[in-house]
């Protein structure tokens, strides 16, 4: 697709909105749906990489903290270790506490003023908190507290970097055509493993671009002068860099439009929703779409043509959870959306669901983030067990990113490939079970032997088990905690569902921190002594392994029907409300208009439809 054609869809949206103004309710929706599931290769691929650029950032700012900290020791106190406690969970925290509130909050104001509204507002938050970060000082004299403007620029950030979980999957959910839907997010998931490997290649290599200048200057523990100066323009660059994908992210998501399924069954605007796809998903013939003896065909068509009836069409199966009946009619309130979804989640069904999604996520990221925020210490003691040897400025900062790319990133880009190559026909619920498995197995397997391995000097063994783990978080619940909650729920709150189980696991991370910062093991043991904790911790973190393994079991709904075809978005929203908001077939049959379309709603408020 060429660059204009997107630019004029941002300043002209109403440019096809004429050719669908003689259809009927049934017609529109039809063709937006037969559009979206029949979409072509190069309309997928663009609305991937709007997901997942996004996503690719997001990672690239939660990870780039694991490079960055031991910087930030060396220049403002004097060691690579030397940061206080206190200040480096800090950092950790807040910004996953940020990331927590953001994807509630954007989750809820995406289902209530539409995805695309939120899409662009949580990149430009993004954006000018990475620019804070990298321009954070401790001022003339010390006269402004370097860490204080961390913490804060660090909060904001997350806001951002949360707002983008329930957007970038929710959109590519509705957006993706069915048989694929988890291989597209599966695709964008692994934007997150590329941004993490981003953020060691660039520590890496500005490492290397500095290395003839800290080789000539001090140690670790005794960097001066040019060394610090040095180092702070390292650290400054590698987050400063973040924010130029998150430039790149925002120029792509002002050539989206608004998710048709949002528009059709949230808005209820169906004639909007059939112009904007139309228009979106380009091409040359301005004929119907047909349909071959009721089956979806291709369409090759964007627009419809007003010689065409509604007996050219059946009408689609199209289930949500609606608060009024008029056509195309402006959001409601905050409280009147809450109210809605108190009803909803009030349904034991949608109860259920929501309950396991949130409790899978927390206890995925209980270990995922407690242990991966805290890498280049726990990576350092795997790498070369009980005795770190001493080394200079540049070879401790180059060992980190190598370590991190070689233990770390290696397994999770082999773990999401696998998930991407497997998700269609494995299915989410049974990767997730087995990635639950063998996690528990192997945090058991790890916490059990660490000590002794480490003890030895057998760092071989432990390198492979960890990079097993990685290929397992992300050959399972890391990636499929993300992507059932995009499918499983109405569309009229799929965001505020995907970000409530999304701040779940994020609860889960701080939870991680907290325990592992300052929890006591016993016998004078604290943080610094890795070897002598951390078997623990995976120890008792492999308890949620098992508990995430039997709640995705009992509560987890399969995403396959019986016949072993995947369901689609409207299946799967009515097997958590069935039979509650049909359209009714008499109507629809007949061709009334819009305004004529009367559906059974499951919540009614006084406001008007949502």
């Amino acid at each position: 697709m060429s660059l204009f054609p997107f630019i004029t869809l941002h300043l002209n949206p109403w440019r096809d909105y004429d050719s669908f103004q003689h259809h009927t309710l049934a017609q529109r929706r039809k063709y937006m749906i037969d559009r979206l599931e029949n979409a072509r290769r190069r309309e997928r691929l663009w609305v991937g990489i709007v997901a997942g650029i996004g996503f690719f950032t997001d990672a690239y700012a939660i990870f780039s903290v694991n490079m960055v900290n031991p910087m930030l020791g060396i220049v403002y106190w004097g060691g690579a270790n030397n940061m206080p406690h206190s200040y480096e969970v800090a950092l950790s925290v807040t910004t996953l506490g940020g990331a927590l509130v953001g994807q509630v909050m954007f989750g809820i104001a995406a289902d209530i003023w539409g995805r695309r509204k939120m899409y662009g507002l949580e990149l430009v938050i993004l954006i000018f908190t990475t620019i804070g970060v990298a321009l954070a000082s401790s001022g003339a004299e010390s006269s402004m507290s370097v860490i204080g403007l961390l913490i804060f620029w660090r909060f904001f950030m997350g806001l951002g970097l949360g707002g983008d979980y329930p957007l970038s999957a929710v959109i590519c959910s509705e957006f993706a055509p069915t048989p694929i839907r988890g291989r597209m997010l599966a695709a964008v998931f692994f934007c997150q493993s590329l941004g993490q490997l981003a953020a060691n290649l660039v520590a890496l290599i500005a490492v290397a671009g500095f290395r003839h200048r800290l080789l000539a200057d001090g140690t670790e523990n005794g960097c001066t002068g040019s060394c610090i100066r040095d180092v702070d323009s390292i650290w400054r660059l590698i987050v400063g860099l973040g924010a130029v994908p998150a430039f790149i992210a925002l120029w792509f998501r002002l050539t989206i439009i608004e998710s048709p399924r949002y528009t059709a069954e949230v808005t209820h605007d169906s004639l909007q929703a059939a112009a904007d796809v139309s228009y979106f998903f380009q091409s040359t013939d301005a004929s119907v779409p047909m349909l071959n003896q009721g089956e979806m065909s291709r369409v090759d068509s964007v627009a419809l043509s007003p010689t065409h009836t509604a007996s050219d069409f059946t009408a689609p199966s199209i289930r949500s959870v609606r608060l009024g009946s008029e056509e195309g009619s402006p959001p409601v309130d905050l409280r009147t959306f809450l109210t809605a979804f108190k009803s909803f989640v009030g349904n034991p069904r949608a109860f259920r669901v929501l309950f396991a999604t949130c409790l899978c996520w927390f206890c995925l990221d209980l270990p995922f983030y407690g242990l991966g925020l805290i890498s280049p210490r726990v990576i350092n003691t795997i790498w070369y067990g009980d005795d770190i040897p001493a080394s200079n400025v540049f070879q401790y900062l180059f060992q980190n990113s190598y370590q991190s790319i070689v233990v770390v990133s290696s397994g999770a880009v082999v773990g999401n490939l696998l998930c991407i190559l497997t998700i269609d026909r494995l299915g989410r619920r049974n990767i997730q079970l087995s990635g639950f498995f063998w996690l528990f197995i192997l945090n058991v397997v790890i916490g059990a032997t660490f000590r002794p391995l480490v003890k030895s000097g057998d760092s071989s063994a432990l390198i492979v088990l960890y990079i097993l783990s990685q290929v397992f978080f992300n050959f399972g619940p890391n990636t499929t905690t993300y992507i059932i909650p995009a499918e499983v729920f109405p569309t009229r709150f799929r965001c505020t569902c995907h970000g409530l189980s999304a701040a779940f696991g994020k609860l889960g991370s701080v939870i991680a921190q907290c325990f592992l910062a300052y929890v006591n093991f016993g016998h004078g043991r604290n943080y610094n002594d890795v070897p002598d904790w951390l078997g623990y911790a995976l120890l008792c973190l492999s308890a949620f392994m098992l508990l995430g393994l039997l709640i995705t079991y009992f509560l987890i709904p399969d995403i396959k029907d019986s016949d072993g075809h995947i369901k689609s978005l409207e299946q799967l929203a009515e097997d958590i409300l069935p039979h509650e908001t049909e359209p009714s077939s008499m109507t629809l049959a007949t061709g009334a208009p819009d305004s004529q379309v009367q559906m059974r709603p499951t919540f009614r408020m006084d406001s008007g439809d949502v």
